[in-house]
């Protein structure tokens, strides 16, 4: 113990030494282990350039949010999420115009005006034209027949009724035919030999003329054709009227006339005034002559019939129409 206390010095300085000496043995120990701990590293490397696909599906389902946003499902009832139901008075009661069978614009049905998106709570919905091809949204409910079966599409300018549906009588212009059938005298049941008294007053320097059935009126280009004898009971005075009738037929055209006794008959020359709603115009067209509507110019109608009431055409496909009076 004194030696340590004499000593010390040497006694740290030993020590220290075998600390160094335990050092460098675990140095030495573990650089011998260095060619073992590295074999992984120093062994062959195999490269592969195989790339694994990415996972897009997450990519995919973000796309396809955006593409199909979430929208309002509606089951029983118009509307949106932001706008509500419209509610009308309809017969003193609150009523959803799509469910109620009361039209608030007849005669078109509610249920018309909303799935063609029309603006149900327009006073002149009717008269509106929202495709600008000439025909209101009542014209394209009408459609041909006129009571809605075969409606048109009021928001398609190239779905609409045809042109002629458009088209009105405004008056029938009546030519005087001036011919006149003043009296017969033969055995009506012989008609083949009887006389019948003509009077053209409208031939310049004619006078009254007795002609039988086949003759030609002089000055016109008319013939006797048909003599059928009537009678119709006068209500005033309780006898019998003699009525009788001459048919005439023009010999260039084939038009017949029929003359009745004592009357003065309408001339083949007649007119028809018609008002074309689709442009607001006027116009007038002779019996049995073609016409055309704008904007189909190219397409040819014949005036087939007029009366006071209304005039029968024919369309360019062939077909017989009536056409209404104007309402005024």
């Amino acid at each position: 113990m004194n030696w340590f206390k004499r000593n010390y010095d040497q006694a740290i300085l030993a020590f220290v030494a075998l600390v160094l000496l335990g050092a460098s043995g675990w140095f030495i120990y573990s650089a011998m282990g260095f060619p073992s701990m590295f074999a992984g590293i120093q062994a062959q490397v195999f490269h592969n350039n195989n790339v694994p696909p990415l996972d897009l599906s997450s990519i995919n389902n973000a796309v396809a949010a955006i593409n199909n946003p979430a929208t309002w499902n509606l089951t029983d009832q118009e509307g949106s999420i932001f706008v509500s139901t419209p509610y009308v008075v309809i017969s003193g009661s609150l009523n959803d115009p799509s469910k109620s069978l009361v039209p608030l614009h007849p005669p078109v049905p509610n249920r018309w005006i909303i799935d063609n998106k029309l603006d149900i709570l327009d006073p002149n919905v009717l008269n509106e034209d929202p495709s600008g091809d000439g025909f209101t949204n009542l014209d394209k409910w009408m459609g041909t027949k006129g009571d809605g079966s075969d409606a048109y599409d009021p928001n398609d300018k190239n779905s609409h009724p045809p042109y002629w549906t458009k088209l009105r009588l405004v008056q029938y212009i009546k030519q005087p035919f001036r011919l006149l059938f003043e009296g017969y005298d033969g055995d009506p049941k012989k008609p083949e030999s009887m006389d019948f008294q003509i009077n053209p007053m409208d031939v310049a320097g004619g006078g009254t003329q007795f002609l039988h059935i086949g003759d030609i009126i002089a000055g016109t280009k008319f013939k006797i054709i048909k003599f059928e004898g009537k009678t119709v009971l006068d209500s005033n005075t309780g006898s019998n009227t003699d009525v009788s009738e001459l048919t005439v037929q023009n010999t260039e055209s084939g038009d017949n006339v029929v003359l009745v006794l004592n009357q003065v008959a309408n001339s083949p020359d007649s007119y028809a005034d018609f008002r074309y709603l689709w442009n607001n115009t006027e116009f007038s067209v002779k019996k049995a002559k073609e016409f055309a509507l704008p904007p189909e110019t190219t397409k040819l109608y014949i005036l087939i019939d007029i009366t006071d009431d209304n005039a029968v055409i024919q369309t360019p496909t062939g077909q017989k129409e009536t056409i209404p009076k104007l309402q005024q």
